[in-house]
Order: C-alpha cells, then structure tokens, then sequence
C-alpha cells in the first residue's frame, strides 16, 4: 500500500510539471507520467491480490471457530465439552 501511495504521488506530480512544462519539455514529462502510472497500475495490482488473500484467510479462519463452536454445543458430555475449548 505504502508503494501504491507513494506511485499516486508520483503520477500527480508529474501531471503538474506537465501543465507547467515549456513545449519541449512535455514529450519528456510524458514518457516518464506512461512509466508511472504503468507503476501505479502494477503497485495497485499487488494491492488487490494480497487483500483478497487476506479476505480469504479471515473467512477460513471464521469458518474453523464457528465450525469448533458448533462442536461444543453438540456435545453433552462435561468432559468432552472440556477437551473441546482446550
């Protein structure tokens, strides 16, 4: 996230020093403003995968203690209840 942001920054700067360039400077500004926000486009990627694998961690995770709980209910026996919150 922190590359994300700091590839935004860029992108923004750049389109700033574009508006304020002299004409023979802008063909320069621009090739540089493609190469980041390709950055900005693959940091952002990155971004998306790795919470989408967290998403689903969290939901695995979820589903093993709800899965748990509902063996604790079920059981009736004092001592089993036991081993199950262990």
């Amino acid at each position: 996230m922190k590359a994300q942001l700091k590839a935004a920054k860029k992108v923004a700067a750049l389109k700033k020093a574009l508006k304020a360039a002299p004409p023979a400077k802008k063909a320069a500004i621009k090739a540089k403003l493609a190469v980041a926000k390709k950055a900005l486009a693959k940091a952002t990627a990155k971004v998306k995968k790795v919470t989408a694998k967290l998403r689903a961690g969290g939901k695995i995770i979820k589903a093993r203690i709800a899965a748990i709980k509902a063996k604790i209910a079920a059981a009736t026996h004092p001592k089993k209840v036991a081993a199950l919150k262990k």
